[in-house]
């Protein structure tokens, strides 16, 4: 009997293999709605960076009182987590059909070459950019204890007239660069450890291993605020590496905790999509949305002396359960629109020609293939246009309304430069550049999201 059963599950491994060695090459298809999320996030940024960082009074926020319009201001901008889910789910779901293709053509190191080294490369890549991004033109960062404000080399020169000194604390905080980056290199090893056979890739218990890494992660992140001390003491005995250390894992911007648990979660959904999805498997996965809303809900009611008592009744810890509420409003919402936009999905030779420059693509669509760019460039830019207003119209800014309206403005200024930018299929960019360069080394990523 046991010979037997050894022969039949050789004979089904072998016939899956040879089903999969005759499957037709899938092709990668580009999912719309990503595009819109995409760009409604990009959208988000230039408006909310414009509006806040450009307030006249805004030293003088008292934290413990916010109006309600701050408040919103507040929960928006801690919304990186976005980011962190939207790219584990495109780049899995790309390299997941690429790990297929891979097995199909007897690959070696099918793993490695669709996660580990392409997903390594670019991470080592955003680490390095978040260290250019950090210093030239990043956001400004402020101490509210102090009144204190901390710029970026660009955003310095602009508001002094002179040379300006880039902090070294500000150096160490991460960025959405460095969180996309640790994200990559983390998920990259890790997935090609998780997949690297063939017998495996397809099993249900793996995509589920990478699922419950997501939610142990995020749910064991509150452990950060116990690191917070550790970073400041670093900080004051000028142990930078120690610092940087600890700002990768817990620090106040983009830490691991709980980033990468968006990441695999993200990573999760990417294979979901990649394998034959339908609307009904999509459907089920707003249960894992519903089920961080109520969690969220839940720590937030919980009496305070609770979290006194274990340490945790901190501004921080509201941070938190922000956090918590980010990830099931992301995932309820973005798969209620993936079910609404299930069929529209683009191959990428239908991408290209209707983005040709006879073909002006949606306005959506422009902020989100090359959402980069807008992001790099749009804090310097506001920072010359308030300039500007500020030599014209000094104390322009001393009204939370007339930033509004100058983050209004920042927004329908990108909407015309990229209106006339599309125009010449957005060459110079840096999407352009770096497609040129991932090219040249051999990691394309084939732009297809």
């Amino acid at each position: 009997m046991l010979l037997m059963k050894l022969e039949h599950d050789s004979n089904t491994l072998d016939t899956k293999e040879n089903e999969l060695s005759e499957q037709p090459e899938r092709k990668t298809q580009r999912w719309l709605a990503f595009d819109y999320v995409r760009a409604i996030g990009i959208i988000l940024v230039i408006f909310l960076h414009s509006t806040v960082y450009h307030y006249g009074l805004l030293t003088t926020i008292d934290l413990e009182d916010l109006s309600v319009f701050l408040m919103v201001m507040y929960v928006v901008l801690n919304w990186a987590g976005l980011f962190a889910l939207l790219s584990a789910v495109v780049n899995t779901y790309s390299s997941y059909l690429r790990l297929e293709q891979n097995f199909k053509n007897e690959v070696k190191h099918p793993a490695w070459k669709a996660f580990g080294r392409r997903w390594c490369f670019l991470g080592v890549f955003f680490l390095l950019l978040n260290f250019l991004y950090t210093y030239l033109v990043s956001p400004l960062t402020m101490d509210f204890e102090t009144q204190t404000l901390s710029h970026s080399f660009l955003a310095g020169v602009i508001r002094t007239g002179q040379f300006y000194q880039v902090s070294a604390e500000k150096m160490l905080h991460g960025s959405v660069f460095s969180m996309l980056g640790w994200n990559l290199i983390i998920m990259g090893l890790v997935f090609t450890l998780i997949f690297r056979k063939r017998k495996n890739y397809k099993k249900r218990n793996r995509r589920i291993i990478v699922l419950i890494l997501g939610i142990i992660i995020v749910l064991l992140s509150f452990l950060r605020i116990y690191l917070y001390d550790d970073f400041e003491n670093a900080i004051q005995d000028r142990n930078y590496f120690v610092a940087y250390l600890i700002d990768i894992v817990a620090g106040n911007y983009f830490p691991i905790l709980p980033y990468l648990g968006f990441g695999f979660i993200g990573g999760y959904f990417g294979m979901i999509l990649a394998d034959n999805p339908t609307k009904k498997k999509i459907s089920r996965l707003i249960w894992i949305g519903v089920g961080w809303l109520l969690a969220a809900v839940v720590a937030f009611l919980i009496p305070d002396s609770i979290y006194e008592n274990i340490g945790l009744l901190d501004d921080i810890f509201f941070d938190y359960i922000i956090v918590m509420f980010e990830i099931g409003f992301f995932i309820v919402v973005g798969l209620i629109l993936m079910i609404v936009m299930f069929d529209k999905r683009v191959e990428k030779s239908e991408l290209v020609e209707s983005n040709s420059k006879k073909k002006f693509s949606t306005i959506f669509l422009r902020f989100s293939r090359n959402s980069l760019t807008f992001f790099l460039l749009e804090r310097p830019i506001s920072e010359l246009v308030a300039l500007l207003l500020n030599t014209l119209f000094p104390g322009w800014n001393n009204y939370i309304w007339t930033s509004m309206l100058f983050g209004l403005f920042m927004v329908l200024f990108w909407f015309l430069i990229a209106f006339l930018w599309n125009m010449v299929d957005f060459k110079g960019s840096f999407e352009w550049l770096l497609s040129k360069m991932f090219k040249i080394t051999k990691y394309q990523t084939d732009k297809k999201f």
